[in-house]
C-alpha cells in the first residue's frame, strides 16, 4: 500500500515473516479489507497513527520493543480504541502475558489466530450492532440542546452541552454523546484550519459511533457517521496543505427521527 493511500477498513500487521505476510494479506483482502504490513515496532506505531485501522495484529516474534509499541498506541487518545491482537508461541506463556500487560486487547497462541483469522477479520471489518442501555430512550434535555447547537454550526457550544449531558448520564449510551461532541469538535478544528486537531478528534469520536444502532435516541446516527467518516478520509488524503480546499458546507447535521419511525430498530 503506497504512502498516503489511506482508506477505510485498513488492518495494520506487525509481521516480518514473508510466508505469514502472504497469508495475512490473502485473508484480509478476501474479507474486503486493506492490509498494511510493517516490520518494526516503530513502523507499527506510525502505521496505526497514519491509517486509523479497524484492527492491528502484532507478531510477538518480531524483533524490537513490541511491548512499548503496543503501549504507545494504547495511551494516545486518538489511537487508544484501535483493537490490538498480539500472537505468539503457545508455550511462551510469559510473552503472551507481557503483551496483555502492555495493553493488547488479546494475546493468543499463533495457532488460535491462524484458525480464527477469517472470522476475526470479518468481525472487525463489519462489527455487529450493539444496543447499549438507553439507546431507545429519548434524548435528555442537555443532549437535545447539544444536537441543536451542532446543527446550527455552533461547534464549541455543542461540546459544552454534550459534555454536560455525558457527565449527567450514567448508562452506556453516554458514549454516543461523547462521540458526537468529538466529531463536532473535529468540524471546529477544520474551521480553525487545524488539520492535525481535526484528524485526532475524528479518530476519537468515530469509533464511539461505529457500532450504535442506525437510529439511536431518535437520532440518525448512521447517516451522520457515514458523512463524518467520508470527511475524515478526504481530509486524511488532502493533508494539512489541502485543508483550505475542503468545502465546509458539507458538514453533516444530526437528523431527528420521529419515535414511530425508529421503533423497528
Amino acid at each position: 500500500m503506497s504512502e498516503g493511500a489511506v482508506q477505510p477498513n485498513t488492518i495494520v500487521c506487525l509481521e516480518a515473516d514473508l510466508f505469514f505476510v502472504l497469508r495475512l494479506e490473502d485473508v484480509i483482502r478476501r474479507q474486503g479489507g486493506t492490509p498494511v504490513i510493517v516490520e518494526t515496532p516503530d513502523a507499527f506505531v506510525d502505521a496505526v497513527d497514519r491509517y486509523f485501522p479497524v484492527l492491528a495484529l502484532v507478531d510477538l516474534a518480531t524483533e524490537g520493543d513490541w511491548a512499548h509499541a503496543i503501549t504507545r498506541c494504547k495511551i494516545r487518545p486518538h489511537t487508544s480504541q484501535t483493537p490490538i491482537i498480539a500472537f505468539g508461541s503457545h508455550v511462551d506463556v510469559e510473552t503472551l502475558r507481557s503483551a496483555r500487560r502492555a495493553g493488547a486487547d488479546h494475546a493468543w497462541a499463533r495457532s488460535k489466530l491462524v484458525e480464527e483469522l477469517p472470522q476475526v477479520v470479518e468481525r472487525h471489518l463489519y462489527p455487529p450492532i450493539t444496543y447499549p442501555e438507553g439507546w431507545d430512550a429519548p434524548l435528555s434535555e442537555l443532549a437535545r440542546r447539544g444536537v441543536e447547537e451542532l446543527n446550527a454550526g455552533e461547534y464549541f457550544e455543542q461540546h459544552e452541552s454534550l459534555e454536560q449531558a455525558w457527565m449527567a448520564e450514567t448508562r452506556p449510551i453516554r458514549e454516543m454523546y461523547q462521540g458526537i461532541l468529538q466529531v463536532g469538535v473535529a468540524f471546529l478544528q477544520i474551521q480553525r484550519n487545524n488539520w492535525a486537531g481535526a484528524i485526532k478528534m475524528f479518530r476519537r469520536g468515530l469509533p464511539r459511533l461505529r457500532t450504535l444502532p442506525p437510529i439511536c435516541q431518535g437520532v440518525d446516527i448512521a447517516g451522520f457517521r457515514a458523512a463524518a467518516e467520508q470527511i475524515h478520509w478526504e481530509l486524511t488524503k488532502l493533508g494539512p496543505e489541502g485543508l483550505k480546499t475542503f468545502d465546509q458546507s458539507r458538514f453533516p447535521q444530526l437528523k431527528l427521527v420521529e419515535p414511530s419511525s425508529s421503533s423497528e430498530f
